[in-house]
């Protein structure tokens, strides 16, 4: 298995030799606890009714509301904002998978393709003591003045995930990557979830006192993936486990008690999410669309050749074989099966690409919740728009998208389409998709059509999980919305503050002004004083005047084999198509 090591700098830590820094014991302290995809609209409602008393704690005594997530509101590209304090097109991550220039295939995001300098490097080279747990977007792990334990975009625990490595012998027991969705009752996925969070814990109490630190994050994925498979249950209370989602939100709010009850003085609490959550209403096949309106071509015909021919037999055996291997062959078969075909992304990557006829296409979707890429000439591999026919083109596009009504109530189904210039910001904006579609009230969700029929539906009310839409018993019912949540509590926060328009990329820079570290100038977000007690809300806001150099990471490439893995979860969870 080829895994290459990390070529990360040497650790340098610059601490003025006629000033050191004072002991972790003697300055303040933050933490932070990220509850993946929690939403106010179920976290206040049953923080009311009595289900969350230690939420309803944190909120009591602390400062708190919304947290705006970024465009788009997934969870690759939240985390990398909050990770950097960047919008997209600084940290170059626009979804878990990018388009690699010059082709129209994709590769998966990870730290080491991210832009911009992370939190805990920030805190790291000002000589603070950190501790990572579990964070998304954090593999490879990158050497940090404390550890590392890398999150959902680990390959798997066979993997170099932790840091310092020794680190990985004293947690492997306890750290898992997701539960996963493969062949399951929805009774049993709840209750692995319910273990899963048992073991989040046990390794956030495992590694909160291993030693003294400045700053400690820690985050549990199980709120996200029980809202994706369980929304629609909410509003059925005769279904079995219609309370499936309240059960991991009160398993949390248990775990959390001890610990908020034993807070240190000198610690700052945040608890947070990356984004909210909601219903899908429908879901819409963008690609089918697109070939519908003329924009997107299908080979047909007399234009499939032999090679053509075959991929679409590989997609039907291997559709089938996956769907029965998964849904009733034993776990260990499936876990053979499973690396059997671990070339099976790159095959999904290839039917699909394939099945496209570039030379007459001029648009095709992108991602999970709706983006639309232009296919234009001396830009792209085999474009067909003229430069001086894209404003027209977009301008098409956008009015046709306005157009689209809700087939069973006849509302509007599109709030917003953007262009990626109007939104973000910096030197990566040309990995971006060139069109964002934002849906009304965030309840539709832009996903693939597994069949390739560009004749098919374009609406569906049903998203299975995992490759083919056909592998897994769930379904997914839950989508994210733009809103998440921030509860702030402990030293330096104002009791009963209210957050004003608060966002995602605005805790990195709170956390640097509560630990006195310069902010970089680079950062986009701002200081939530709102928040602050006068000691630090009147305190001068220190900037770094001379910005490093945004960089892109270290060099590193994932095997064809952990890539596999790590698509395949992710599909399995409903984070991609």
């Amino acid at each position: 298995m080829n895994r290459r090591l990390l070529a990360f700098p040497p650790l340098l830590l610059p601490i003025p030799m006629n000033t050191p820094p004072p002991t972790p014991a003697t300055r303040p302290r933050v933490w932070v606890f990220g509850l993946d995809g929690v939403p106010w609209t179920l976290l206040q409602p049953w923080i009311d009714q009595g289900h969350l008393p230690t939420l309803a704690k944190l909120q009591e005594q602390g400062a708190w509301g919304g947290l705006r997530s970024t465009i788009q509101f997934l969870t690759a590209v939240a985390w990398s904002s909050f990770i950097t304090g960047l919008n997209p097109g600084k940290h170059g991550v626009f979804d878990f998978s990018r388009r690699i220039p010059g082709t129209y295939e994709q590769e998966l995001t990870n730290a080491a393709r991210r832009s911009g300098r992370s939190l805990w490097r920030i805190l790291s080279d000002a000589g603070r003591r950190v501790g990572v747990v579990n964070v998304p977007m954090t593999f490879p792990p990158e050497p940090v003045n404390g550890f590392l334990i890398s999150g959902l975009d680990t390959p798997g625990l066979d993997s170099a995930y932790a840091y310092p490595p020794e680190l990985k012998s004293a947690v492997n027991d306890v750290h898992f990557i997701a539960v996963s969705t493969v062949g399951k009752s929805h009774a049993q996925y709840l209750k692995e979830t319910l273990e899963g969070v048992d073991k989040r814990f046990e390794l956030l109490r495992r590694t909160l006192n291993r030693e003294a630190l400045d700053f400690y994050m820690w985050v549990v994925m199980e709120t996200d993936a029980i809202q994706h498979c369980s929304w629609h249950l909410l509003s059925d209370p005769d279904q079995p486990n219609h309370d499936a989602i309240l059960q991991v939100y009160k398993r949390i709010d248990q775990h959390l008690a001890g610990i908020i009850e034993e807070l240190p003085p000198d610690v700052t609490l945040f608890v947070m999410s990356d984004h909210g959550a909601g219903p899908i209403v429908k879901t819409v096949y963008l690609d089918r669309w697109l070939a519908q309106k003329g924009w997107l071509r299908y080979k047909k015909g007399a234009e499939l050749t032999l090679m053509d021919r075959g991929r679409h037999v590989a997609r039907i055996v291997v559709k089938q074989t996956l769907y029965l291997a998964q849904r009733f062959l034993p776990v260990a078969v499936k876990g053979f099966l499973k690396r059997f075909s671990g070339a099976h992304a790159a095959i999904d990557t290839f039917i699909e690409k394939a099945d496209y006829d570039w030379a007459h296409s001029l648009a095709y979707a992108t991602g999970n919740l709706g983006n639309i890429n232009l296919n234009i000439k001396g830009r792209d591999a085999q474009g067909v728009i003229e430069p001086e026919a894209t404003e027209q083109m977009i301008a098409d596009i956008t009015a046709a998208l306005h157009e689209l009504r809700d087939p069973d109530t006849g509302e509007k189904m599109v709030a917003e389409v953007m262009r990626r210039q109007d939104i973000y910001t910096g030197d990566q904006i040309e990995r971006a998709p060139d069109l964002l579609i934002r849906w009304v009230d965030d309840k539709y969700l832009g996903t693939k059509d597994y069949e390739g029929h560009p004749d098919g539906p374009i609406f569906g009310h049903k998203q299975k999980f995992g490759r083919y839409g056909a592998a897994y018993a769930l379904d997914q019912t839950g989508t994210h919305i733009i809103e998440g949540i921030c509860l702030m509590v402990g030293h330096g926060v104002r009791a009963h503050a209210r957050l004003q328009d608060a966002q995602l990329i605005d805790l990195a820079p709170t956390v640097l002004h509560l630990l006195d570290v310069p902010i970089p100038r680079a950062m986009d977000g701002r200081v939530l004083t709102e928040a602050l007690t006068d000691e630090f809300a009147r305190k001068p806001i220190q900037y770094e005047e001379d910005d490093q150099d945004l960089g892109g990471g270290a060099s590193f490439e994932l095997s064809a084999e952990d890539e596999e893995a790590i698509r395949a979860r992710l599909q399995g969870l409903g984070y991609v198509a």
